[in-house]
């Protein structure tokens, strides 16, 4: 029996000095030095849109008419309460607000390139809130197409 006994101690042993080195390796903490940098291929599948205010922007969507149209029910939801839907008078909270926020008509939109009105609708100004986490980038492009159209 003590034969047995000092060939499990044989045998157990170096698994057991095993467990005691393995836990004085050196590992990463969280935000901690070294950072470790993704791979340089590597793409964000999380986390917040990055839309630059210096950036120039190419409109991705052509102004078809279903694009005209997801812009137009986009607009109904989410800017004809303040803005209007015609230019000459504001919606119901845009009518409470002083000054009244601008009527979004032709005349205004002929003169802004669609990356302005882009990153307006993204990022917001003034006392209008930013739409990046309300609105996917293809639906702001939706928008910007609509606004185009609008008399």
């Amino acid at each position: 029996m003590k034969r047995i006994l000092e060939l499990v101690i044989l045998v157990t042993a170096p698994l057991l000095m095993a467990a005691i080195w393995m836990d004085d390796q050196q590992t990463y903490k969280p935000y901690k030095a070294p950072v470790l940098a993704p791979p340089a291929s590597a793409v964000p599948v999380s986390g917040k849109e990055l839309v630059s205010r210096d950036a120039e922007f190419k409109n991705p969507v052509t102004p078809t008419a279903a694009s005209i149209s997801q812009g137009k029910a986009l607009f109904d939801i989410n800017c004809a309460m303040c803005h209007g839907n015609t230019s000459i008078e504001r919606g119901p909270v845009g009518k409470k607000l002083v000054p009244p926020p601008p009527g979004l008509d032709h005349d205004m939109m002929k003169g802004l390139n669609d990356a302005t009105i882009f990153k307006a609708i993204t990022s917001g100004f003034g006392r209008m809130p930013a739409f990046q986490d309300k609105l996917t980038p293809r639906e702001r492009w939706s928008l910007v197409n609509y606004l185009r159209t609008r008399k």
